[in-house]
Parts: C-alpha cells; structure tokens; sequence
C-alpha cells in the first residue's frame, strides 16, 4: 500500500466523476496542523483541492471537507437529482442539502476484478450519527440501508459491478464525537464486498473532534 498524493487535475477529475499514525502533521477540522501527536487525525483536504489518497490495489480512499449548497457541480443539492428520493437524509425539518449538518465526506473508488451482478457493498462507520450519500452522476443513485436507524454503524447497499473502477461511493457523515478518545474518533473501519473485506492495510478513518 502506497499513500498518494493526487495533485489538482486529479481532485478535479474526481470532483466531476463523483490515522492512526504517530508523529505525522495532518490537516485537522479547524485547519491547523498536529505536529508530533501520539494519535493524528486523517487529512481532510478542502473540497476541490488535492487530497491526501490511502489505497491499496482494489480500493482508494480520499476525505474531503463537505461542498458548499449549490445548484451546480462542485456545489451539491437535492435539486441536482430530481429523481432520486433524498427524504431518509433530511434533517431539523430541512428539506436541502445543509453543509454545516456534516463533518467530513468520505469517499470510496472501488476496483473490482469482475464484473458483479447484485453484490452487496458494506461500510463499517463504527462512530457515526448520521449520513448522506454524495453523488455528482446518474450512475452514483444508488439505494442505501442501515444496520439501525438509531445507531448506523453500517451501511449497505446492492449495486452491479463493473469490471475495474466502479463510480464513486461517497458519504457525506456526522461524527459521533461523543464517543472520541482523547479528542479523536475513529469513524470508518471497514468495506466489504459480499461479506469480504476490501480494506487490506488502508487506515481507519479518524476525526479530531477538538
């Protein structure tokens, strides 16, 4: 596994198709810098902006601060997708895309070796309150369920396969900072692909909630 450093035709690229280390300075939620911690936040890049990659040969994994409200691309709304039902997703009796309801967008590139019809695709979110899927094409509608509407700690959805890169799986999350340790919540852990995992040595995904 090699983390990548995607530079600005890359992010943009992505934008318009779609840690757990020690002393290591990554970008935190306020946008200042950890230098030396014992336990880092993931780099989370502004959006549009080069981010900071962890992949390994059948994934890649990228955060992103939430887009700002818009009716265009690389703005996000409801209103882009007249067809899809984002009614689970709304929130505090809003009925639109409100950034400042979310505090990180993960997303997720998935490779596959082969062509797969009806393959259940699982993320592990150990740590959040809610979500909402991101998508920026047609082909991203997919239909998304929960392990527990109270507590989703999984979220699941059945989709085909494409052979090689599939469209993007992007969430965008609350945190649930209420269970961090020391200041920091780890937040994603895992994805699997009828029933295996596709993580391999990709790192938890972790908050700093500070």
């Amino acid at each position: 596994m090699k983390t990548k450093i995607y530079f600005g035709f890359m992010a943009l690229l992505f934008v318009l198709g779609c840690s757990n280390d020690e002393n290591v300075s990554t970008l935190t939620h306020s946008g200042n810098q950890l230098n030396n911690a014992k336990r880092t936040a993931s780099p989370i890049a502004q959006w549009t902006k080069p981010a900071i990659w962890d992949n390994n040969n059948v994934l890649q994994t990228a955060l992103w601060f939430p887009p700002p409200a818009g009716a265009t691309l690389p703005n996000y709304s409801f209103a882009q997708f007249p067809n899809y039902n984002f009614s689970p997703y709304y929130l505090n009796g809003e009925t639109e895309y409100n950034p400042a309801n979310y505090d990180v967008m993960t997303h997720f590139g998935y490779i596959s070796p082969e062509a797969v019809t009806g393959a259940v695709v699982e993320f592990t979110f150990p740590q959040i309150k809610y979500f909402l899927p991101h998508m920026n094409n047609k082909n991203q509608q997919r239909i998304y369920t929960v392990n527990n509407i109270d507590n989703q700690t999984v979220i699941t959805c059945t989709t085909n396969l494409v052979k090689g890169m599939n469209p993007m799986f992007c969430f965008l999350v609350k945190v649930d900072c209420g269970k961090g340790n020391s200041g920091y919540t780890t937040f994603w852990t895992d994805m699997k692909v009828n029933g295996v995992s596709v993580k391999g040595t990709i790192k938890n995904k972790v908050f700093e909630c500070n």
